[in-house]
């Protein structure tokens, strides 16, 4: 079985999933309102502005992702936009908490559960701020017996929970979906006589050991039980630190792609001692921000799966220009992709990396060679 997933799924992609649950969230306050029969004027007239704007949101989904990755602060103005509603249709008694809770789903997928839960707590500051101004503040509506200590306990904590939750339930869906989309795998006696998908055409080889490719089996090379568990443990410990200083800031801001390549192959080598070459073909050409960011972002993870799977002695980063699209190999000469997938929990970021890179239109593949080892493959193009 080869180890290079199927092409993500297009409806699991963050502009879609950001779209999709506005108008669930849409259907599920107008199925609310319908059953309690409160659908007065004021409420149509929310519904209908909120309709207008969900329509917006599916034309220019992708490129607002693609503005809000390189500009988070724009994300407050999706926030006030879901604090407006509920101000305009009955503040404290506004049926619209849910639907404007969807202005927390992109800060979730972009930033994770850290995000959602940022998100959140600046939409119940905002929220509040609101009321407070409009002349219906918190402490004099609980004091009067207006609002309820439900009701101003809904308010605060649904958003930042919502937020919270977002991030690792878009997660189980995208790994349960994948999971459900990846064929069987036939089992294989020996890991080394497996068939392996050929790489690219363009792919460059990294040099190998003239002895040919090593032997997996208990009985002739691998190491026992416990130096297995050992080396697990040591590596996981070694991974903490290894994270720290790959994702360390660098000199500058605006490193340019190259440069920053250098400074994490520079500091994978000098914490682990794996021999690392990086090499740059074609002329550098100008790299969006975002993307740069997810060219970075990949190599820090695919350094760090080196480190703790691969047992790998030399890796070789190659960053290759063409002209309309920029590649980006990490190929490391270590034990191989042992099941012949990267469909397993250690590797769960770079299943995350395939969908962001989509949202760019780039690809993401993971394969192996015959020599073994295990090679990551991205593309993007370049405007």
């Amino acid at each position: 079985m080869s180890g290079t997933r199927l092409p993500p799924n297009p409806w699991l992609a963050d502009h879609v999933i950001f779209f999709t649950s506005r108008w669930m969230l849409w259907g599920a306050t107008l199925l609310w309102l319908l059953v309690q029969g409160a659908l007065n004027a004021t409420y149509s007239w929310v519904l209908l502005a909120a309709l207008g704007v969900n329509a917006l949101a599916v034309a220019l989904a992708q490129p607002y992702v693609r503005i809000v990755r390189r500009n988070p602060a724009i994300l407050t103005i999706d926030i006030v936009y879901g604090v407006a509603l509920i101000l305009l249709s009955g503040g404290w008694d506004s049926p619209f908490l849910l639907y404007a809770c969807s202005s927390l789903v992109l800060p979730a997928l972009l930033y994770g559960w850290r995000g959602g839960v940022m998100g959140g707590l600046t939409f119940v500051t905002i929220n509040l701020s609101g009321l407070w101004a409009t002349g219906a503040p918190p402490a004099d509506r609980l004091l009067t017996g207006a609002v309820s200590g439900a009701t101003l306990a809904l308010i605060m904590i649904l958003p930042p929970l919502f937020g919270g939750l977002v991030a690792p339930l878009i997660e189980l869906l995208r790994d349960y979906v994948e999971h459900r989309r990846t064929p069987p795998r036939r089992p294989q006696e020996r890991p080394d006589t497996r068939p392996r998908r050929a790489a690219p055409p363009d792919t460059p080889l990294l040099p190998r050991d003239s002895v040919g490719s090593r032997s997996l089996s208990r009985d002739a090379s691998e190491p026992s039980p416990v130096i297995q568990a050992t080396r697990i443990r040591t590596a996981e410990h070694g991974a903490d630190e290894l994270r720290r200083l790959l994702f360390a800031p660098f000199s500058t801001a605006d490193v340019e792609l190259g440069a920053a390549i250098d400074v994490l192959a520079s500091r994978f080598n000098q914490h682990t001692g794996i021999s690392v070459r990086v090499t740059q073909m074609g002329r550098a050409r100008q790299v969006r921000y975002a993307q740069r960011q997810l060219l970075v972002r990949l190599t820090q993870e695919a350094l760090l799966n080196v480190q703790q799977h691969a047992h790998a002695s030399s890796v070789t980063v190659t960053l290759r220009y063409d002209a309309s699209s920029v590649v980006l190999l990490i190929q490391d000469d270590g034990i191989g992709l042992l099941d012949g997938t990267y469909e397993r929990p250690g590797w769960r970021t770079l299943r995350t990396m395939q969908y962001r890179l989509a949202e760019h239109d780039g690809r993401l593949d993971v394969f192996e060679l015959d020599g073994g080892g295990v090679t990551v493959r991205a593309s993007l193009p370049l405007d």
